[in-house]
């Protein structure tokens, strides 16, 4: 009798201690401010996060660029500083070149997850991050030029940005070169007083979240047609990723592809919003004249640039990511 009341104890104890257990606490972090609303999207996918893993998996956000600078997060995060990062690819293609992928892309994260793309890149980013690919926050939004002043067009029919100062991170920075413009590598905080003083006088943005910064008081022209894809990606440091319950596992990923449906009908509304905020404070929409060209020039400069830095993988990601 005694035995089995002794058995009777351990087995609440255990029931106890699985039925009040803490869920896993995830740090997260962001590389843009709380205002941008590349960083709402984000919250809007730990929201979905905490609410379907009550009780086994949490995620806390921890801030933006004013807690680690976003060209230091990657590091950060391969070393354990946080748990999950949402910010641009592009800002480690030193470590991972076929970032570039995402940014050449043509092919929006629904297809791309459905098509395998996301497994392929799950594979890269684990080899050379040590990061779990857990998203694919894009939308399907492309990225434009911004001017104060009337664009030129070259002998070819596309832009010509000879001589002009702009606003560039490494993103843009190859292809302002091969259209003639100057590079000015600036932090999103520091775009305002840039146009303000006239340091610049143009820059490469996507097609949402640019009035949360206020510079388009300062521009005139958006330089149309867009060219490439919003590149941010939420990811997770891999032994993190591992040593998470499969009941863990499996709410974030369920998350993560809600939510690659969820930013693509919400970037969409805000895109169409924010055209109409443009619209309204007096920047035409300018059309060059031959846009087949001036789309050709920016993807093929990005595909070649992987091809140049790690030649691997290059047209297993060009097959699922690029359609011609």
């Amino acid at each position: 009798m005694r035995k089995f009341l002794l058995a009777l104890s351990a087995c609440a104890v255990m029931f106890s201690s699985s039925a009040f257990a803490e869920p896993v606490t995830l740090r997260a972090i962001s590389a843009f401010p709380p205002n941008l609303e590349f960083t709402k999207q984000f919250q809007a996918f730990i929201d979905r996060v905490n609410r379907a893993g009550e009780g086994v998996v949490k995620i806390q956000f921890v801030g933006g660029p004013e807690v680690i600078p976003p060209q230091q997060q990657d590091t950060a995060l391969r070393n354990g500083v946080f748990d999950m990062q949402m910010g641009p690819a592009s800002y480690y293609n030193g470590i991972v070149p076929e970032a570039d992928a995402l940014f050449g892309a043509n092919v929006g994260p629904v297809q791309a997850r459905e098509d395998g793309a996301v497994e392929l890149l799950n594979d890269i980013w684990r080899k050379k991050l040590n990061a779990q690919f857990i998203g694919w926050q894009s939308g399907g939004i492309p990225f434009y030029v911004y001017l104060t002043d009337p664009p030129k067009m070259s002998g070819k029919g596309v832009l010509d940005l000879t001589g002009i100062q702009l606003r560039s991170t490494p993103a843009y920075r190859e292809w302002f070169e091969a259209l003639g413009g100057n590079n000015v590598m600036l932090q999103t905080s520091e775009m305002f007083t840039a146009m303000e003083r006239g340091v610049v006088r143009g820059l490469g943005w996507p097609a949402i979240s640019f009035t949360d910064i206020g510079v388009h008081k300062f521009l005139k022209y958006r330089v149309a047609p867009p060219v490439w894809q919003l590149d941010l990606v939420i990811i997770m440091n891999g032994r993190k990723w591992d040593g998470l319950s499969p009941e863990a596992k499996q709410v974030i990923e369920k998350a993560a592809i809600e939510h690659e449906k969820a930013t693509q009908r919400d970037f969409a509304a805000i895109r169409d919003r924010e055209t109409k905020i443009l619209e309204q404070s007096g920047i035409q929409t300018v059309e060059v004249d031959n846009p087949a060209l001036h789309l050709k020039i920016a993807h093929d400069l990005v595909w070649d640039r992987l091809a140049s830095r790690d030649p691997s993988n290059v047209e297993m990601l060009k097959s699922k990511l690029y359609k011609e």
